[in-house]
């Protein structure tokens, strides 16, 4: 079980460096007028957040996982 937290937890991870890239690349655009890139921002920043709230509560889970 330990190795398919790990594949979890790096997948996870993988997935936030993707959008935190895409982020950057959106907030440097040119292209397209400002609510679009502003929209496109904030879907990013969401979606970051809801891998750090699934990075959270997967650790809670192994803490408590553990105690046990």
């Amino acid at each position: 079980m330990t190795r398919f937290i790990e594949i979890i937890k790096n997948t996870l991870i993988l997935k936030k460096q993707a959008l935190e890239v895409e982020l950057e690349e959106n907030i440097n655009t040119t292209e397209g007028n400002v609510q679009e890139r502003v929209d496109k921002c904030v879907k990013t920043l969401e979606s970051i957040t809801d891998i750090n709230n699934i990075q959270k509560t997967l650790e809670s889970y192994i803490n408590n996982n553990n105690k046990q």
